[in-house]
C-alpha cells in the first residue's frame, strides 16, 4: 500500500465507506469501521478525510455526476419524448441496481447538505422537464408534472430497498417490469 498515491489511498477509503454504508447504513458506520476495513486506525482516516460527512459528500457528488451524465446521454440520443422518458427511467433504474452503493448513499439515512439538496433538486427538475416535454407532445398524461416525476423517481428508487443481485430475476428483467409499470402511470391514453 505504501506505493499508492495520496489520491489512490483516498479512493480505498471511499470504496470501504461505500461498502460499509451499503451494509450497515450511514448512521451505523463509524470512522473506526471505515479505517478498520482497511486495517488502519481512525488517525490514518483523518489524514485523508476531514470526517465521515466529507466522504459521504464525495460519494453523493460522484453519484449525481453519474446520474446527470446518463440523463445527458438520453437527451442527446433520444429525440422522441416517450422514448426519452422511458430511457431516462431505465437508466435511473440501472443506477439503483448496479451502483447500489452510490444509490444507497443518494437515498441514505444522513442529513443532506444544502449543496446536496440543490444537486438532487436540479436532477429532479431535469427529469421533470422530460415529463413536461412528453406532456407537450401528447405522449405523457396531463397530470401534475412534479407529482408524476416524484411518483416515477420514487418507484425507481424503491428497488434499492429490497433488491439482491442474487435474486431470481436479472437486472434487466427488473428494469423491464418497473419501466413497464411506470409507463402505465405516465403514458397518455391512445386517442
Amino acid at each position: 500500500m505504501s506505493e499508492l498515491s495520496f489520491e489512490e489511498r483516498r479512493e480505498l477509503f471511499l470504496e470501504a465507506a461505500v461498502k460499509l454504508f451499503e451494509e450497515k447504513g450511514y448512521k451505523n458506520t463509524s470512522v473506526e469501521d471505515i479505517a478498520g476495513e482497511l486495517g488502519f486506525t481512525k488517525k490514518v482516516f483523518y489524514y485523508y478525510w476531514k470526517n465521515k460527512r466529507e466522504i459521504v459528500q464525495e460519494i453523493h457528488d460522484r453519484g449525481m455526476a453519474l446520474m446527470n451524465a446518463q440523463l445527458d446521454a438520453v437527451m442527446e440520443e433520444e429525440r422522441e419524448p416517450g422514448a426519452r422518458l422511458d430511457a431516462a427511467i431505465r437508466n435511473h433504474l440501472r443506477t439503483v441496481l448496479r451502483d447500489r452503493s452510490i444509490a444507497g448513499t443518494l437515498l441514505g439515512d444522513f442529513e443532506f447538505s444544502e449543496e446536496t439538496l440543490r444537486a438532487r433538486r436540479e436532477y429532479t427538475r431535469r427529469f421533470q422537464r422530460l415529463v413536461e416535454e412528453g406532456m407537450a407532445a401528447g405522449v405523457v398524461r396531463k397530470i401534475d408534472p412534479q407529482m408524476l416525476t416524484f411518483a416515477i423517481l420514487g418507484l425507481c428508487n424503491s428497488v434499492g430497498a429490497w433488491y439482491r443481485s442474487d435474486g431470481r430475476l436479472t437486472d434487466e428483467e427488473i428494469i423491464d417490469i418497473f419501466a413497464a409499470f411506470a409507463a402505465c402511470g405516465w403514458r397518455a391514453a391512445a386517442s
